[in-house]
């Protein structure tokens, strides 16, 4: 499993202080840079969360109807909230070792933006379109879904490749998810998500510890 709340490096400097407001114990800091940008991902390693984290009511209806937990707790969503409080587009992400429940959520000016959930139950969310479904892996619902805002992001041609990638393969849901987040997240393609866990794993990492 992993839990990360990533960032991109121009925001590094607040990253402390939304830390001492949303976690007690110890978190690491990896700093990576890829051809298109460089990231900071924050990794809870014996970390709890100072308070619970606020979710729309419709989502957290969806949470409480499907028993269906979003995040395996409240750390990555309440240091999102902190974060993007201070400035930050902040990415919350979680994932199973075998991609089949992921989490990813854009967090700006203190809130949850977006939101695409797969598990036993599977849900999107934004403030515009409301509760809805993350897209099936399928270039006609990546192309209505994502495909545009990605495009804009960096690109039709890289993000076509990337869309002919998922629909070749056909890749779980989750994955999906995940690729198409750090495609924006970075502004090019990431790497592969068990490449990605590795990267994170082995970077070397400041400690910090949270009163």
């Amino acid at each position: 499993m992993f839990e990360w709340v990533v960032v991109r490096s121009e925001h590094r400097g607040i990253v402390g202080p939304a830390l001492a407001r949303a976690w007690r114990g110890e978190a690491a800091l990896a700093q990576l840079a890829f051809a298109s940008a460089t990231v900071t991902f924050v990794v809870p390693t014996a970390a709890s969360a100072r308070r619970t984290a606020r979710w729309p009511d419709v989502v957290g209806d969806w949470v409480d109807i499907n028993e269906e937990r979003l995040y395996p707790s409240d750390l990555a969503p309440v240091l999102a909230e902190e974060l993007s409080g201070l400035g930050a587009e902040v990415l919350a992400t979680f994932s199973e070792l075998d991609l089949r429940k992921a989490t990813t959520a854009w967090y700006r000016k203190g809130a949850l933006a977006e939101l695409e959930h797969v598990g036993a139950a599977q849900v999107a969310w934004t403030p515009d379109d409301g509760l809805g479904r993350p897209f099936d892996g399928t270039r006609r619902s990546i192309g209505a879904q994502v495909g545009r805002r990605i495009a804009e992001l960096v690109g039709d041609e890289r993000s076509a490749n990337l869309m002919d990638r998922l629909d070749g393969q056909r890749l779980a849901v989750g994955e999906a998810i995940l690729e198409t987040a750090f495609l924006r997240m970075l502004g090019g393609s990431p790497p592969k998500m068990d490449e990605l866990r590795g990267m994170v794993t082995t970077a070397p990492a400041e400690r910090v510890r949270l009163g």
